[in-house]
């Protein structure tokens, strides 16, 4: 149904925009004050995880955003906020909810993404032979 697919699309790009321009790209540009916090938050290969947390808030998003293999790169970018929300917000931090909210929201709507796909109105559909 189109207005179905209009509003995949319009959810997939707009939590995909948000993200990347929110989270993402910011680290993206300049890394060294997230891989800092990382050290300090005593997780293990800094550079590494900061680097597969950047490409989880910006490289996934962006293919979410043309639908390009949208369900992995939205379970991905659901990982990540996983741990972001388990890991940093609540068991290195102690966070209250009010911290966490936005991550859950990233985290649920990644996941929805993953579950119920892009819809049919993507780039990788345009050039799929059905």
């Amino acid at each position: 149904m189109t207005i179905n697919n209009l509003g995949l699309l319009l959810f997939r790009v707009s939590v995909s925009v948000v993200m990347i321009l929110g989270h993402g790209l910011g680290k993206l540009l300049n890394p060294d004050p997230f891989i800092a916090n990382i050290v300090k938050m005593g997780l293990p290969m800094p550079n590494i995880v900061a680097y597969l947390a950047i490409s989880a808030e910006t490289f996934f998003p962006l293919l979410i955003i043309f639908g390009l293999f949208a369900r992995i790169s939205a379970l991905i970018a659901g990982i990540n906020m996983l741990i972001a929300v388990f890991v940093i917000h609540l068991a290195i931090f102690g966070d209250p909810f009010s911290k966490l909210e936005l991550a859950v929201l990233y985290l649920i709507s990644f996941l929805f993404i993953a579950l119920v796909g892009p819809g049919n109105w993507t780039v990788q559909k345009l050039f799929s032979e059905e």
